[in-house]
């Protein structure tokens, strides 16, 4: 299943696999504090990495999944400026920002991921697409995705989950 990756993907496998699980963890887990902060930085280190494989990976040329891994690489920014800010301010919509958009870097991160295992005939779920059904599946799960995803990530930056410390 793996024998053919380049050092660059398996650079951008085991640090994106890494993130999924942070990022779980992140959702999940109480906000605030220590643990969430400590938690947070090895999963931007984790999406850095993995942004940084998947850019520098070009078996297929560069395509739209580059412009998903730039896409990424700003749902972090955003999230640590908002941090950052709110850290100086105690203004909550910086706090209300960060929530937001490490949100939708999971979001992505997770809408990658299954749309990976499920148009990718190398994880041996599907068979070899043509572009039209790649496309297809790739749009409908996306979309369905992104939808509920962002429903989910407005309701929890909103009522703000566990309470957040500085």
């Amino acid at each position: 299943m793996f024998e053919n990756l380049s050092p660059m993907l398996w650079l951008h496998f085991t640090a994106v696999s890494a993130a999924l699980g942070i990022g779980a963890w992140q959702v999940i887990g109480r906000k605030g504090g220590d643990n969430h902060r400590r938690a947070g930085w090895l999963y931007v280190i984790a999406m850095l990495l993995g942004n940084f494989g998947a850019l520098n990976s070009y078996r297929l040329g560069i395509n739209l999944f580059h412009v998903f891994a730039i896409v990424s690489l700003c749902s972090l920014f955003f999230g640590l400026r908002a941090m950052r800010r709110w850290r100086a301010t105690g203004a909550a919509e910086w706090l209300h920002s960060h929530r937001i958009n490490m949100g939708y870097s999971y979001l992505g991160l997770v809408m990658a991921g299954v749309s990976q295992f499920l148009t990718n005939p190398r994880f041996g779920l599907v068979p070899e697409m043509g572009n039209l059904a790649f496309w297809g599946v790739f749009a409908v799960v996306n979309i369905i995705m992104y939808a509920l995803g962002s429903w989910l990530i407005f309701r929890n930056a909103r009522t703000g989950g566990h309470a957040a410390t500085a």
